[in-house]
C-alpha cells in the first residue's frame, strides 16, 4: 500500500505538474459521476414511491370489490334459501291438492258404487 502512495505522489509531480490535472480531471470526473449517481437514486425512490401509492390504490380497490362480492355472495345464498323454501312449499302444496283430489275421486266413486235411493 505504501508503495501505491509513493508512486501516486511521483506521478503528480511528475512531467511538470501534469499529474495535478489529471488528478483534478479525475477528481471532477468522480464529483460528476457522484452526482449522476444521486439523481438516478432519487429517481429510483420517487419511482418506488409512485409504486407504493399505485399498489395502495390497488389495494383499496381490492378491498372494496371483495367486500361487494361478499355482500353478493349473502344475496345468492338468501336467494338459494328462498328458492329452495319456494320449492318445498310448492311440494307441499302439491301434496296438499293431491290429497283433496284423491279425497274427492274417493267420494265420486262412493257415490257410483252407492245403490240409488
Amino acid at each position: 500500500m505504501d508503495k501505491i502512495a509513493i508512486e501516486a505522489a511521483r506521478l503528480l509531480f511528475a512531467d511538470g505538474g501534469a499529474g495535478w490535472i489529471v488528478a483534478v480531471l479525475l477528481g471532477l470526473a468522480c464529483l460528476h459521476l457522484y452526482r449522476d449517481g444521486l439523481r438516478t437514486l432519487e429517481a429510483r425512490i420517487e419511482e418506488t414511491g409512485l409504486t407504493a401509492a399505485a399498489l395502495e390504490r390497488a389495494s383499496q380497490t381490492n378491498a372494496a370489490v371483495a367486500v361487494a362480492l361478499e355482500g353478493r355472495t349473502r344475496v345468492l345464498e338468501d336467494l338459494a334459501r328462498l328458492s329452495g323454501e319456494i320449492a318445498r312449499g310448492v311440494e307441499r302444496s302439491d301434496g296438499h291438492a293431491r290429497e283433496k283430489l284423491d279425497e274427492i275421486l274417493r267420494r265420486l266413486a262412493d257415490l257410483q258404487h252407492r245403490p240409488p235411493a
